[in-house]
């Protein structure tokens, strides 16, 4: 049992290490520099030489011809495409090396510096490497969270800009001045393709599938479906924002109601065993040193 908390604290140590080396992304340049001259900081080679080391290793894995490896590769990819940002910058097998890196660097401090118990040193590895993946996982479920609440605010506001006289993609873009979140940011991407030449069509399909939200997919496709049969837009997105407001509502009160039953466990588990030792461990106590009530 200390065996497997020891391992758990470790593992948790390197969730944390990987927040601030992922939350550190913005702060990379392409050759490993911090570029920020102005403010004449001093710059760190220690994550751009771990990325380095990491982009080099993935040559290596990407060799493996493992089908569950690659499969692990190709939902990794979509992920941390859906992260969006800086995430999007690092290679799918570049981020299995990082996990490496970090099982590899645990195991070695474990063995050297807490215990040669082959148990613990391999439970450390295995949370190791497992607590980057979780990392990624709770920051995709946290963004899409953000993005599924921030989305009948903008769908309110762009009717409001299309009642103006203004077009939908011109709407979208004065939208994201406004607001700010992950929303924004991939409207703002997508509009900047559209201008480049992108199909537009293609570019708001592409928008929804990255971000995998539903209710935005829903969004996207009622938008495109608009747009080509040339319907108003205004109305039509108030009504999406109007459904999207009763969907969110109902889920909520969905949740409320799930509350008392998720409720139980913790209470059979820790509440009320703690209630028992506390009105009949004394009774209990009394019995045994007295041998009466």
């Amino acid at each position: 049992m200390l065996i497997l908390l020891i391992s758990l604290l470790f593992g948790f140590c390197i969730f944390f290490i990987f927040q601030y080396i992922l939350g550190n992304l913005k702060n990379i340049g392409r050759e490993g520099i911090i570029s920020n001259a102005a403010q004449n900081k001093k710059a760190s080679i220690v994550l751009p030489t771990i990325f380095r080391w990491a982009k080099n290793l993935s040559k290596y894995i990407m060799k493996i011809k493992s089908p569950k490896l690659k499969n692990y590769a190709d939902k990794l990819a979509v992920e941390l495409n859906g992260l969006g940002g800086e995430f999007e910058k690092i290679a799918p097998y570049q981020f299995i090396s990082l996990q490496l890196f970090s099982a590899i660097l645990l195991a070695i401090v474990c063995w050297v510096f807490i215990s040669g118990n082959f148990v613990l040193v391999l439970l450390s590895a295995f949370f190791a490497l497992i607590m980057p993946y979780l990392y990624v996982q709770q920051s995709l479920t946290l963004r899409k969270t953000a993005i599924a609440r921030q989305l009948p605010d903008t769908a309110d506001l762009l009717s409001v800009m299309l009642e103006s006289g203004l077009d939908f993609f011109g709407a979208a873009d004065k939208v994201c001045k406004v607001l700010k979140g992950p929303l924004s940011d991939e409207f703002s991407k997508t509009i900047s393709k559209i201008y480049l030449g992108y199909d537009r069509k293609l570019a708001l399909t592409e928008l929804g599938d990255k971000c995998g939200v539903d209710s935005l997919k829903f969004f996207v496709r009622t938008v495109i479906i608009a747009l080509d049969a040339g319907v108003g837009m205004a109305d039509t997105i108030r009504r999406l924002s109007l459904q999207m407001r009763q969907e969110r509502a109902s889920a909520a009160e969905k949740k409320a109601q799930e509350a008392p039953v998720k409720m139980l466990i913790p209470l059979v588990l820790f509440i009320f065993p703690t209630i028992f030792m506390v009105v009949f461990g004394p009774i209990a106590i009394s019995f045994i040193q007295k041998g009466s009530l």
